[in-house]
């Protein structure tokens, strides 16, 4: 089974509070600790130094421009970078996420690190949340990630979870180009999967991250909590019969399949229809509250990326955040909200 949380130094490097993650792993802190406890028991407290690269061919040479990325505490490499890629301290993270508790008052709820170092997140919840239909709470958060080996832009990203069965739901937002000083949206860079553009503010490697910058926007962010209560709330009212949900899995799940297997009857036979099927038609978590509605449909979908798509728990928390998985949630709602 594939495991991408850090275990660098002999610990699984995830803090907590609340309820336990994942696999069981992490150290659990009492509500209310400080950011240096946070920081160290997430696995956190070390820096990414970097240092020439160098080979040897009979004599000592210097590779201008190229440079190592390695973890202070371990030496362990990180990756190979230009002399202009800006990479984000792991205290950066933390005393970004220490300002908005103080100012905003978010609550730390989980930081950690997955792939050895090579990408850090933290998550915050921005409040209590509310219901969409009665006993259907969902609460906001703001997941703020970074990367070392240029796989993503240092990514403040709103996402919202349904407490009845812990899944986690893309909110759409306006892009933020960090150069510009602007919102934008629908545009792909950076490496990252077309339709993602639109639920985050991204900072390019190629540019400094301002803290203070990035905070100001996280305003679009909060704002877009409220858009999507309303939204919610139509898709809960909105009924969903068979032919509708074949109709949107097949639309949902098309662009997924190789260019020979988009056929109806080749989909339906598809084993990420057959499975989200089952979960919206009462299978899923919560699905006796959502009923057979598209909020229902969102949810079924939300539950099969966070899961039960993927190879292991660890390796399905990254597609659900940054990934192809994170992809198709946006689709799905995208999708259900026209």
């Amino acid at each position: 089974m594939a495991h991408l949380i850090d275990m660098s130094n002999d610990r699984s490097n995830i803090a907590y509070i609340g309820e336990k993650p994942w696999h069981g792993l992490g150290q659990e802190l009492a509500p209310g600790a400080d950011i240096i406890t946070w920081q160290r028991q997430a696995g956190l407290d070390w820096t990414a130094v970097r240092a020439p690269v160098r080979y040897e061919n009979g004599e000592l040479h210097t590779f201008a421009g190229k440079n190592v990325l390695f973890r202070s505490d371990t030496g362990a490499p990180l990756s190979i970078v230009s002399d202009d890629y800006h990479e984000v301290q792991p205290g950066e993270i933390m005393a970004f996420f220490a300002r908005l508790c103080e100012i905003g008052g978010f609550t730390m709820e989980t930081a950690g690190a997955l792939s050895g170092g090579k990408r850090i997140w933290a998550l915050a919840r921005v409040s209590e949340g509310a219901e969409i239909v009665a006993r259907d709470l969902v609460r906001p958060y703001i997941l703020l990630a970074t990367s070392f080996d240029g796989t993503m832009a240092t990514t403040a990203k709103f996402t919202a979870v349904r407490v009845v069965c812990h899944n986690t739901i893309s909110m759409a937002i306006p892009q933020f180009d960090a150069a510009s000083g602007r919102a934008r949206g629908g545009e792909v860079g950076d490496n990252e999967t077309a339709g993602r553009g639109r639920n985050v503010v991204r900072v390019l490697h190629s540019q400094v991250f301002d803290p203070e910058a990035t905070r100001q926007q996280l305003g679009i962010v909060v704002d877009a909590w409220e858009r999507f209560r309303f939204e919610a709330g139509i898709l809960a009212n909105k009924p969903m019969d068979a032919t509708q949900a074949d109709e949107f899995l097949r639309m949902l799940l098309e662009p997924y399949a190789p260019q020979d297997k988009r056929d109806a009857d080749t989909l339906r036979a598809s084993k990420g229809y057959g499975k989200i099927m089952l979960l919206f038609q009462g299978g899923a978590q919560g699905a006796e509250i959502a009923g057979e509605t598209r909020w229902g449909m969102l949810n079924a979908c939300t539950e099969y990326v966070d899961w039960e798509r993927g190879r292991s728990n660890n390796s399905r928390l990254e597609s659900a955040w940054f990934g192809t998985g994170n992809a198709l949630k946006d689709r799905a709602l995208e999708l259900l909200a026209a």
